[in-house]
C-alpha cells in the first residue's frame, strides 16, 4: 500500500469520525431543546446547527462539520494526486477533487442558510444536487471506461463493479430528486413561526441530509479504482 492510499484511507476515517462527532453533540443538544426528538428524515441541516456568535463554546459544532467535509474532499485530492504519479488521467482525478470540494463548501453554507430565506436555502439545496449529479455523471462516465487510465488497468469484473455502484447512486440521487412531494414542500412547514407543521417525512430535509450520505458514498466507487 502506498502512502497516498494509506492517506486516502486515513482522511476518510477523519473525516467520517469528525462529522459523527458534531452530529452526535448537535443532536443531543437538539433533544434538550424540546418535546421532539431530532429525525434526519423530518428536520433540516440547518436546525442541527448549534452555531450561535454569541456563545464561543459553539464555535466547535461548524468547524467539526467543515472539517469532516474537508477531509472527504481531501480524499478526492489523494486520489487525483496517485493518478498523477501513476501517469494516468489526472486532469480527470483533479476535475472530480475540484467538484468534491466545490460540494462541500456548498453544503457547509446550506446549514447556516434557514428555510425563512427559503429561496437562498433552495438554490444552495439545487447546487448541491447538481453538484454530487455532476460528481456522479462524471464518475460513471470515465472511471469504469477502458479508454482512460488512472491508477491500475483495472480487470472487467472491477469496471463492472465501478459502473454498478455509480449506477445504484445515480438511482437514489433521482428518487431524492423526483419525490412527488416537492410540490408541497413549502407547506409543509410554517416558515417564521414558533410552531412547525411537517410530515413524518419531509421531503427537502431527506434531499439534503441524502446528498451528504451520496456525496460519502461517491467515494467507494473511487476507492475501487484506488486500489483495485
Amino acid at each position: 500500500m502506498s502512502e497516498l492510499q494509506l492517506a486516502f484511507l486515513s482522511i476518510i476515517g477523519l473525516g467520517i469520525i469528525a462529522l459523527a462527532v458534531a452530529y452526535v453533540l448537535e443532536i443531543k443538544s437538539f433533544n434538550k431543546t424540546g418535546n421532539e426528538k431530532y429525525n434526519f428524515l423530518r428536520f433540516f441541516p440547518f436546525e442541527l446547527n448549534r452555531y450561535k456568535r454569541d456563545q464561543s463554546s459553539s464555535y466547535i459544532y461548524p468547524i467539526l462539520q467543515a472539517f469532516g467535509t474537508l477531509c472527504i474532499a481531501t480524499a478526492s485530492l489523494f486520489f487525483a494526486l496517485q493518478v498523477f504519479y501513476k501517469g494516468g488521467a489526472s486532469t480527470i482525478g483533479f476535475i472530480l477533487f475540484a467538484i468534491s470540494f466545490i460540494t462541500a463548501l456548498a453544503f457547509n453554507i446550506l446549514t447556516f442558510i434557514k428555510l425563512s430565506n427559503y429561496q437562498l436555502h433552495l438554490i444552495f439545496a439545487v447546487i448541491l444536487v447538481c453538484l454530487n449529479l455532476l460528481s456522479l455523471i462524471c464518475g460513471l462516465f470515465f472511471l469504469p471506461n477502458n479508454n482512460y487510465y488512472f491508477v491500475n488497468t483495472s480487470s472487467q469484473g472491477t469496471q463492472i463493479t465501478i459502473f454498478i455502484v455509480f449506477f445504484l447512486l445515480l438511482i437514489f440521487e433521482a428518487i431524492l430528486m423526483f419525490n412527488p412531494a416537492y410540490k408541497r414542500w413549502n407547506k409543509m412547514v410554517k416558515v417564521d413561526a414558533e410552531t412547525f407543521n411537517r410530515p413524518k417525512f419531509n421531503y427537502l430535509a431527506m434531499l439534503e441530509w441524502g446528498n451528504l450520505l451520496i456525496y460519502i458514498l461517491n467515494l467507494i466507487p473511487v476507492a475501487l479504482v484506488m486500489f483495485l
